[in-house]
């Protein structure tokens, strides 16, 4: 009996086994529910892959569109700076050529081989320059220089000036009454020493109310530009300003105080060789067709005498006896201003160079430079 339910058990366990094997074998036949699952996660990391490299390439272009403006940018800025070099170079080349100018004017040498040689013989580049302030355009291969020279004598010294003449120049640039009396007082005052000041003039207890404060000079101008700090001198008066010529329906350049006067010049006296016409009109008080007559007539030959001026321009017979003693001949001071600007060719900004200038035959290299001022409008 026990025997048989040995047996029985033996093959109950068999049966179950081998059920077993059966229901797992079936189950791994049959397809599983999650496949779908799977499947659709897969297609939903492709789509987040897609969006990141999408992302990716939005910031790559980012960066490229900055590192490309970058270099534009990189690539302007080095074409300014070579333009504007070459601008400078060009300047200061006009500025030494100026110089080497001034150099044959005042070397005797050069003067009696110009003389042996009448002017329509010579060439235009190699004719004497004439220092009243007229261009002269000098070419290079990167654009163009137009250099003046003028010679210090031809303005007013604001050092020496007295007053009825400081007064008579100050009201040719159309200050009247009170705001002309200003102007000439406080000049006066600036360069007398002592603190008493003239009637509409000023002295350190004026200069140190402002808002920004400082003494006055009680001294001499050491520049002209110094007549900026006196009171009553405005920029527009000083530097001058565009002004509209009715009549000719052009413009034209009104002169300022910087034209007129320095600290370089003899005195009241002016030489009439290298005077600028705005300076003789404003000087000497005369018209302005005059004072343009005057230039061109000099610029075949310099006046020698007072017979020499009246002869080539009669007009002035009729004012010479109120200005006569103004006037200079033959002047030989050593002080020129020099004024250089240059373009390039394909035009854009100007760049403009300014030096007063000694010829000094002393000198070892012949010139002494007393001012540079490295830009000018």
């Amino acid at each position: 009996m026990e025997i048989r339910n040995s047996k029985f058990g033996i093959r109950n366990l068999e049966v179950a086994i081998r059920d077993l094997q059966l229901e797992l074998g079936s189950s791994i036949r049959k397809p599983c529910p999650s496949g779908r699952r799977t499947h659709s996660v897969f297609r939903n990391s492709r789509g987040i892959a897609l969006i990141m490299v999408l992302w990716v390439i939005a910031i790559l272009s980012v960066v490229v569109l900055e590192f490309c403006f970058g270099m534009r940018t990189e690539v302007n800025i080095a074409q300014n700076f070579k333009e504007e070099t070459q601008r400078y170079a060009m300047a200061t080349g006009g500025i030494e050529r100026a110089i080497a100018e001034l150099i044959y004017r005042n070397n005797p040498r050069m003067q009696q081989l110009r003389k042996t040689l009448k002017p329509e013989e010579l060439p235009a580049e190699q004719r004497e320059w004439v220092t009243d302030g007229r261009p002269y355009v000098l070419t290079f291969d990167q654009g163009t220089c137009e250099a003046r020279a003028m010679g210090e004598a031809g303005k007013v010294n604001i050092n020496i000036v007295s007053d009825p003449t400081l007064r008579k120049i100050i009201g040719q640039f159309g200050l009247e009454g009170e705001a002309r009396d200003v102007v000439v007082d406080s000049i006066l005052d600036w360069r007398t020493p002592g603190e008493l000041h003239r009637l509409n003039g000023a002295k350190s207890d004026y200069y140190r109310s402002l808002k920004e404060p400082y003494d006055c000079k009680n001294g001499n101008f050491d520049s002209i530009e110094e007549l900026l700090l006196v009171r009553g001198v405005t920029p527009e008066l000083f530097y001058g300003k565009k002004a509209t010529n009715e009549e000719a329906g052009t413009n034209a350049d009104r002169a300022g105080l910087r034209d007129i006067f320095s600290i370089y010049a003899f005195g009241e006296q002016i030489d009439i060789n290298s005077a600028s016409a705005t300076t003789l009109r404003i000087v000497l008080g005369i018209p302005n067709e005059v004072a343009q007559h005057i230039v061109k007539a000099r610029s075949e030959k310099n006046y020698e005498n007072q017979a020499d001026l009246l002869l080539r321009v009669p007009e002035l017979s009729t004012m010479l006896p109120a200005t006569g003693g103004l006037i200079l001949f033959q002047s030989l001071s050593p002080y020129y201003t020099i004024e250089s600007r240059a373009k390039n060719r394909d035009g854009g900004p100007v760049r403009g160079v300014k030096v007063i200038v000694k010829i000094d035959p002393q000198d070892k290299a012949g010139y002494k430079i007393i001012q540079w001022v490295d830009v000018i409008s």
